[in-house]
């Protein structure tokens, strides 16, 4: 039995609620944080999002990428839900590949990202292609101004 069956039991008991699983998640996540880091990082609210019911299927596998051993790797998923083309290793890897800045991503931020794909396909497509014009305040390589021949 996976997580997201064990939540289903408890809400169905009556001692939990939907996002269970993905709270025990953000325990997890939270104990492995500095302190320092730990004031720069925030969680938006998810329940109008990954924990709504229309994003079942979403959740599901959320669950079952929390379900996985650790080091959790997105494309360890067997049959990923795809949408508008992108796996959660596809979202993944569009979000860390544009911005070498970014440390780390949960797993929470790149299914939210599915459903928010879902929702409104073509802000979330161009949210996933962006490339800054200026990374870092330099012009080089990972730039997009860069690439279309501004700078030498």
């Amino acid at each position: 039995m996976g997580s997201y069956e064990r939540e289903q039991e408890l809400i169905a008991q009556g001692k939990a609620q939907r996002g269970y699983t993905a709270l025990g998640y953000f325990k997890e996540l939270d104990a492995e944080i500095s302190e320092e880091a730990s004031k720069l990082t925030h969680r938006p609210d998810y329940t109008r999002t990954l924990f709504a019911p229309e994003n079942d299927d979403i959740y599901r596998e959320f669950c079952a990428y929390v379900d996985l051993p650790k080091p959790r790797y997105f494309d360890a998923i067997e049959d990923p839900i795809r949408v508008e083309g992108f796996s959660a290793a596809d979202a993944y890897f569009s979000m860390k590949s544009k911005n070498d800045r970014i440390v780390a991503i949960d797993g929470a931020a790149v299914y939210n990202t599915l459903c928010n794909l879902r929702k409104n396909p073509e802000i979330y497509r161009k949210v996933l292609s962006f490339r800054p014009t200026c990374y870092q305040a330099g012009c080089g390589a990972k730039d997009a101004a860069f690439d279309a021949g501004y700078y030498d």
